[in-house]
């Protein structure tokens, strides 16, 4: 990944711990799954499927690119991570 903007390596070299950043890992976890229920239980037509699945699939996406730029955040920074 090339060089992030310095509000974006700021704001995303956060802690695993800040309340914020759990928070939002928390509700895209619990989104993903909610999605993904939707898509594999009992639906009207394909059409709707593939809709749920869509939903979930941009979710997922959306929250490796937070976990990607959290990533080159800590090490633009010169943050250890602390996994």
């Amino acid at each position: 990944m090339s060089k992030i903007p310095e509000l974006m390596a700021i704001g995303m070299s956060v802690s695993k711990n800040n309340e914020t950043y759990s928070a939002i890992m928390a509700l895209l976890d619990e989104s993903i799954k909610a999605e993904t229920a939707i898509a594999i239980g009992p639906l009207e037509s394909s059409e709707k499927r593939h809709w749920q699945c869509g939903r979930a699939d941009a979710l997922s996406a959306f929250k490796e690119v937070i976990l990607s730029v959290r990533s080159e955040a800590l090490l633009q920074r010169g943050i250890r991570d602390d996994a």
